[in-house]
């Protein structure tokens, strides 16, 4: 019942600067994932009804088993077969006797499954459609565990039985992918920059009369939010003027709220340098309904953002409201992101590989400080220079007590079709993953030195010295590029 992987995305979450990924994309994305998978299920239910004639089962599959049977002989069993048949069912059309028990249960799935991928595809046609009301107002699948459950019931009636062949094929793959991959498919990111959200803020203060938000201090800032997180009072007014570019991330919020939360993983504020940055986010999701405030996680980038992580996270744990928040809505846990790509590009492939080495062991000083889980999502590229390297060595050469038995990592898209392109290296890529952050837990590496820690500063400080110069100087290295490549050519 416990999954190693999940599979997460933000293709169509990610709108960063990108002007094309509205909020009503991501809501289409949303759904044609769902879609996806209900589509898989639906395909690999109809299979197992062919499969699992069996009428041996455990008390509790023949007590379900009676209970759907009933329920179909009273709902006009013509009526029924009438209507599966206009559904283009393979087979088993009318209504199954209570005989056969796992065909009775499967053939209910089929037709919640049935029902589920109909209310998606007019949520599709109808963008005005809440899709969570949709789901929850038919006899749809919303929950996974509904899916899950029967399903397992099913196994274990086959193991009691003494079928462990048949519990052990096609049934356990089908468990499997529900487990790992849900009816989402994949949960979305959704991200954005940190100043589009304060924006928002900035002009609803100018709208209520009470200053430019973006000209306050970050202590008056964050003393501000704070207060109106622990108050109850609605924060947007009636006939705000917003801005297109504002205007679209309060739809972004709103549109989130009426979306399944097993569909959504994080909110990631890229370029966030302060404590203000995460709470912004958090008001606004609660501005906007958000019943089921999404986990909010901050991107240190920039080699600046990496050295002041550890006082943004102090200020974000200090805080009782906080705290109390991430606990009651996330389990205790926080999610941070470090970049690899942006801090190597300001600092430096060494001074950057340093600085995210000793932010990891601070941030997670100050989370174990407050008591809080700290789990790391590394914003790993594929080259060298944007953070990639070996997955074994990569994850074993992290910082000790940094992986705490989970870890995120992003596989960029050039890597995608090198990691998982073909079924034995999907399997390879995994087995390393899993390897080496068993290893990374059960055998830690040790505290780095102090004369060791010394010497990484001095040269991490050289190197960043020097990138510098030679950032300094990218005209003549265009110019000496341009020549290299003329010359080339002309041979």
């Amino acid at each position: 019942t416990h999954k190693l992987f999940e599979f997460d995305s933000w293709m169509g979450g990610d709108r960063d600067g990108n002007p094309n990924v509205l909020s009503s994309t991501t809501r289409d994305v949303v759904v044609l994932a769902r879609l996806e998978a209900v589509n898989a299920y639906f395909k690999a239910v109809e299979q197992l009804m062919f499969d699992l004639s069996i009428w041996r089962c455990t008390p509790q599959l023949k007590a379900l088993a009676r209970s759907l049977a009933a329920r179909a002989q009273n709902a006009e069993p013509g009526r029924i077969a009438d209507e599966r048949k206009k559904r283009n069912y393979a087979d088993f059309w009318t209504p199954i006797a209570a005989n056969e028990p796992f065909r009775v249960v499967l053939s209910h799935m089929r037709d919640r499954l049935w029902q589920t991928r109909e209310v998606l595809h007019q949520c599709l046609i109808n963008p005005q459609l809440s899709v969570r009301q949709a789901l929850e107002e038919t006899d749809s699948y919303l929950d996974v565990n509904e899916l899950f459950e029967p399903l397992h019931l099913m196994y274990q009636s086959l193991l009691a039985t003494g079928d462990e062949s048949t519990a052990n094929h096609k049934l356990l793959d089908v468990l499997r992918q529900v487990q790992t991959f849900g009816l989402s498919l994949m949960k979305l990111d959704i991200r954005q920059e940190s100043t589009r959200h304060a924006e928002v803020i900035d002009a609803t203060t100018r709208h209520l009369e009470l200053g430019s938000y973006l000209s306050w201090s970050e202590e008056q800032k964050t003393s501000w939010l704070l207060a109106e997180l622990g108050g109850k009072r609605p924060l947007f007014p009636p006939g705000i003027d917003l801005s297109p570019d504002e205007a679209e991330v309060v739809s972004t919020f709103r549109m989130l709220a009426d979306l399944p939360s097993d569909s959504l993983h994080s909110y990631i504020i890229s370029m966030t340098r302060t404590a203000s940055d995460v709470l912004s986010v958090v008001l606004l999701m609660r501005e906007c309904g958000m019943a089921d405030p999404l986990t909010v996680a901050p991107l240190f980038e920039t080699l600046d953002d990496l050295y002041n992580a550890p006082g943004t996270l102090t200020t974000l744990l200090s805080s009782e409201w906080y705290r109390n928040h991430i606990i009651s809505n996330h389990g205790g846990v926080q999610e941070c992101m470090i970049g690899y790509s942006d801090s190597g590009k300001d600092a430096g492939r060494m001074a950057a590989a340093w600085s995210l080495f000793e932010t990891q062991e601070n941030i997670v000083n100050v989370a174990d400080k407050y008591g809080v889980r700290l789990i790391l999502f590394h914003g790993r590229g594929g080259s060298v220079g944007r953070g990639g390297g070996p997955t074994h060595m990569a994850i074993r050469s992290q910082p000790p007590k940094t992986i705490k038995g989970k870890l995120r990592v992003t596989i960029q898209g050039e890597t995608i079709e090198q990691q998982f392109g073909e079924r034995e290296v999907c399997f390879r890529t995994l087995d390393l993953y899993t390897s080496a952050v068993l290893e990374a837990c059960l055998d830690p590496p040790s505290m780095p030195k102090q004369e060791w820690r010394e010497m990484m500063h001095q040269l991490s400080e050289t190197s960043c010295k020097v990138g510098s110069v030679v950032g300094n100087h990218c005209d003549l290295l265009r110019s000496l590029i341009h020549c290299w490549y003329k010359t080339a050519v002309s041979k």
